[in-house]
């Protein structure tokens, strides 16, 4: 499936797109913004991403008044939050609209048997740390035969997941189930939200 399309598939399920005009952001391994976004009336926040071995460390302070300087023990530290390894590129981003500001974790990949992205999106809901989107497209090469292609894109707060084309709902989701805290590189996969072959339920 084209990029494009995959593009439509994520704003269609509601997931942020740091390329669409008329949103502000910033990219790097360390990022700063406000929870509220550009009212600057929520908590203020730092973030990083880290490589450790073949994992990234995810780490977010939190300060009212003012951006935290990074130097107290974080308020979350997830130490496998994404994979590092054979990653072209790796970054964190900041995506203001107007319900506010969300975090992403980008990763791009690459190796001899395919290439892809993921994007994982947090906002500061409740008081917590949330997980509030999910998308991945990767080409695979198949050994005797054309690149598969795959694409899943979920929207946790509306409850949809777009696989290859297809929507289905996802079970009901407490907060906790969604709390950044308990995320790791395999979650989307682990539980239940997409498939490692693509194919969805």
């Amino acid at each position: 499936m084209r990029q494009a399309t995959v593009l439509a598939m994520m704003a269609a399920v509601g997931i942020s797109l740091p390329a669409l005009p008329g949103l502000a952001r910033q990219a790097d391994n360390e990022v700063t913004g406000n929870w509220a976004g550009a009212a600057g009336d929520g908590f203020w926040f730092r973030a990083q991403l880290e490589t450790e071995s073949d994992l990234a460390a995810l780490k977010i302070w939190n300060g009212m008044g003012a951006v935290p300087d990074g130097n107290d023990a974080p308020d979350l530290d997830v130490a496998d939050f994404a994979v590092a390894a054979f990653a072209t590129s790796q970054r964190l981003e900041v995506v203001e609209t107007p319900d506010g500001s969300t975090l992403q974790v980008i990763t791009e990949f690459a190796d001899e048997e395919g290439e892809g992205r993921e994007v994982v999106e947090i906002r500061f809901i409740d008081f917590q740390y949330t997980i509030v989107g999910y998308a991945l497209q990767a080409s695979f090469q198949g050994f005797d035969g054309p690149a598969e292609e795959t694409q899943c894109v979920v929207d946790t707060l509306a409850g949809r997941v777009v696989e290859n084309g297809r929507m289905r709902n996802l079970p009901p989701l407490n907060p906790e189930a969604l709390n950044a805290s308990g995320w790791g590189e395999a979650a989307a996969f682990e539980r239940g939200w997409c498939s490692r072959s693509g194919e969805g339920d």
